[in-house]
């Protein structure tokens, strides 16, 4: 084979550390997506939580079972705070 059409040691040393910093990248934001995910739909239970304690409030006459449902309501809105808006 004639000089110069290979690969140099120094070329294949750097295809591997770019592809393994690829890997890792790739790694990170599935990582992120799946942390996103787990956001989106913990926010998504909390909010047709709080949408049902809404609806069960306005229908609810008896005061002991009023205040039972208003604590539930501002222990939802307080982990809805907690999580954040999710994009």
């Amino acid at each position: 084979m004639a000089r110069g059409w290979g690969k140099s040691e120094e070329d294949l040393g750097a295809e591997k550390e770019q592809a393994r910093e690829d890997a890792s990248e790739a790694e990170s934001r599935a990582r992120l997506s799946r942390e996103h995910a787990r956001k989106v739909a913990l926010r998504r239970s909390l909010e047709l939580s709080l949408a049902r304690i809404e609806d069960l409030l306005a229908k609810t006459r008896n005061p002991d079972r009023r205040r039972a449902l208003e604590t539930a309501r501002a222990e939802l809105l307080e982990r809805l705070e907690g999580i954040g808006p999710v994009d």
